[in-house]
């Protein structure tokens, strides 16, 4: 807590005033200081800025980098009854689907009985068995009514529920498998009492049964994964058929492109802003000119331009499909010369883009991810050393800071102490005049 202090008392100074003005000169260098440190930081802010968005390019490079991920592929059904979507590596083709029967899940339905809330006045044991399951016993005691019984069901454990259906004069207990497929039927074990459960269910548990292309299979759940590679079909109706296809989807392809660029433009953005690059003036002091900035971005300008290795013939380079940059160092995408390398080669367009051995293809976003790497993200990438150099100097004018605090305490201390003994002196000689001139009136008035 700071001390209260009158000065002047003595000498009529304003020694406080004093002292301050003295300490805003002293204090200069702090002041310098403190506008270091946040040139300084902002730096640090700067280049992680960087190494954010070049992490951004390098998770847009991987998107392309795989046979997968830039084979863009979409599914049609002729009949929306059957809704098939792509949800792997697939390729173009076409096949005709036939269901005849939905997988379905049991349901079963007790005995009506006239309240749902009175005691049946049934005791003994329920089992269940689901499936090939484990079976579960249920204790039903004579107080139970028709609700108690279907909350003890539906917390048995056993993969079903159960409810009270009332059909406007009557209440029956239903219990329903939570999987479709025969293998999840369910099976009632009654002792002592009868709830009539035991009997034939109102729908039994099934498989799909369906057709493709002549070829018939059964499936547990109407969702059919794998039959057809990379894509699943959405069973929904029965006895029906329609003419599934597989196409490539080149929307789908070139907003994975249109990304790559916003990413790499965005790099490039920065990098002109912070350090300025270009017509850009340097928004940021200490990155002005920054030589990790304009290496990073020279590093991966010169991967758009360079020849894709295990390329020929007329696509080789990613200028070749419609990829360059501008004067700006920005890159640009021409949709059109990419849609006509599309339709003229497309080998020869994913040979330039994908990293796939089994393809002899190295691809050119292999190439950019690894430049990620030595630019921001390895141990001892550029944007990481030159943030971790900025890192020491903000810790250096940290210590730096606090040491002249700490003596700029110690200068003030010594100011308001000085002034103290000025003060201390001007009152002891104030005394001694008025003394002397108390001596003096009195000797005059004898």
């Amino acid at each position: 807590m700071s001390s209260i202090t009158f000065g002047g008392l003595a000498s009529g100074l304003d020694t406080n005033a004093i002292i301050d003005g003295l300490m805003k000169a002293e204090r200069i260098p702090l002041d310098r200081i403190t506008s270091r440190q946040s040139e300084v930081q902002a730096a640090k802010d700067g280049i992680s800025s960087m190494s954010t968005k070049m992490a951004n390019l390098k998770s847009a490079a991987q998107a392309l980098s795989s046979l997968s991920g830039f084979s863009s592929y979409k599914a049609g059904s002729t009949d929306s009854s059957i809704v098939a979507s792509v949800s792997g590596a697939s390729s173009p083709a076409s096949y005709t689907v036939s269901v005849q029967k939905l997988a379905r899940e049991q349901r079963s339905y007790a005995t009506p009985q006239a309240s749902s809330t009175s005691a049946l006045g049934m005791s003994g044991s329920l089992g269940i068995t689901v499936g090939s399951g484990s079976p579960v016993s249920i204790s039903i005691a004579s107080t139970d009514t028709l609700t108690d019984i279907a909350t003890k069901i539906g917390s048995s454990g056993a993969r079903l529920s159960a409810s009270v259906v009332y059909d406007g004069s009557q209440y029956r207990l239903q219990v329903r498998g939570l999987d479709s497929g025969a293998a999840n039927a369910i099976t009632f074990d009654e002792q002592g009492f009868s709830l009539g459960l035991t009997g034939t269910p109102t729908q039994k548990a099934q498989d799909a049964e369906l057709t493709i292309d002549g070829i018939p299979m059964t499936r547990s759940t109407n969702q059919v994964g794998g039959a057809i590679p990379g894509t699943t079909l959405a069973l929904t109706k029965e006895n029906v058929t329609s003419e599934v296809s597989i196409t490539s989807d080149g929307d789908a392809l070139k907003k994975k492109v249109a990304a790559f660029v916003t990413a790499y433009n965005d790099i490039v953005n920065t990098g002109h802003t912070l350090a300025g690059f270009g017509t850009t003036k340097a928004s940021v002091k200490e990155l002005s000119g920054d030589s990790s900035i304009r290496s990073s971005l020279d590093k991966i300008s010169r991967l758009v331009s360079q020849t894709v290795p295990g390329t020929t013939g007329k696509y080789t380079t990613l200028g070749s499909i419609g990829l360059g940059t501008d004067r700006d160092g920005k890159l640009k995408l021409d949709e059109a010369k990419l849609t006509a390398a599309l339709t003229a080669d497309p080998n020869a367009v994913t040979k330039l883009f994908v990293n796939d051995s089994n393809i002899g293809a190295t691809g050119a976003m292999k190439a950019f991810m690894t430049a990620v790497d030595q630019i921001a993200t390895n141990e001892k990438s550029t944007l990481k050393a030159r943030g971790d150099a900025l890192g020491k100097l903000s810790q250096r004018l940290d210590d730096d800071y606090a040491a002249l605090d700490r003596r700029m305490a110690q200068i003030e201390t010594q100011y308001r102490q000085r002034f103290s003994a000025l003060e201390t002196t001007v009152s002891k000689y104030n005394q001694q005049g008025a003394a002397i001139t108390n001596m003096s009136s009195s000797g005059g008035n004898k």
